[in-house]
């Protein structure tokens, strides 16, 4: 009789463990349709077309001059000429992707078409409307490194996602520079550019 209820465990087990299996085997990554995407700011990027392009709106300019400070230490006055770079406005750039409704996103694809995105960043939040100050949680996966070149960068994201928050820093438009008689310089800054950003995540299977 012990045997009996021993092997009706076993089975029951046996069971369970391939029901499992067979549900992660039924569990495939897929594309998230760009239907179910939006982003006001920059439509293009999630409008499922890699031949658009939209780039990040930039509201600053970066102002180079030389500037005199004092230094009096060691009862010694002297002064000292210094190249000081400030930037008027905010450096940073950024967008926001709404899905539209919380889905499980494992990883994003970005497709740069500026071959270069600086101190690129992303955060996620399932919170409808989003609360800016606390609400964001940062994606480790590159936090803040360099997109260069063309070609699509994969970010890890691993969770339930609603809003994904892009920001980057302007890129210096050196070329349309303007340098002033007393020798300062304004350098525009101009936002990086994207073709699009993929959605990947996993989808059951009937």
């Amino acid at each position: 009789m012990r045997t009996l209820s021993s092997l009706v465990v076993l089975l029951v087990l046996v069971g369970v463990t391939g029901c499992a299996i067979l549900t992660q085997l039924n569990q495939s990554v897929e594309e998230i349709p760009s239907s179910r995407l939006s982003c006001a700011s920059n439509p293009e990027f999630v409008d499922g077309n890699l031949e658009t392009v939209s780039t990040f709106a930039v509201n600053g300019v970066v102002r180079k001059a030389y500037q005199v400070f004092d230094d009096r230490s060691r009862r010694i006055a002297s002064a000292q000429r210094r190249y000081v770079t400030r930037v008027d406005g905010n450096r940073r750039t950024e967008a926001i992707i709404k899905l539209d409704v919380p889905t499980y996103v494992s990883y994003v694809e970005v497709y740069a078409a500026s071959g270069r995105i600086p101190n690129f960043a992303l955060m996620t939040t399932t919170d409808d409307p989003p609360r800016f100050d606390v609400a964001f949680e940062r994606v480790a996966d590159k936090q803040h490194e360099d997109i260069e070149g063309l070609t699509p960068v994969r970010f890890n994201i691993q969770r339930e996602v609603l809003y994904l928050r892009m920001s980057a820093d302007g890129i210096e438009d050196k070329q349309n520079s303007t340098r002033n008689p007393n020798a300062s310089v304004e350098i525009p800054l101009k936002g990086a550019t994207i073709r699009e950003v993929k959605f990947f995540g996993v989808q059951q299977s009937l």
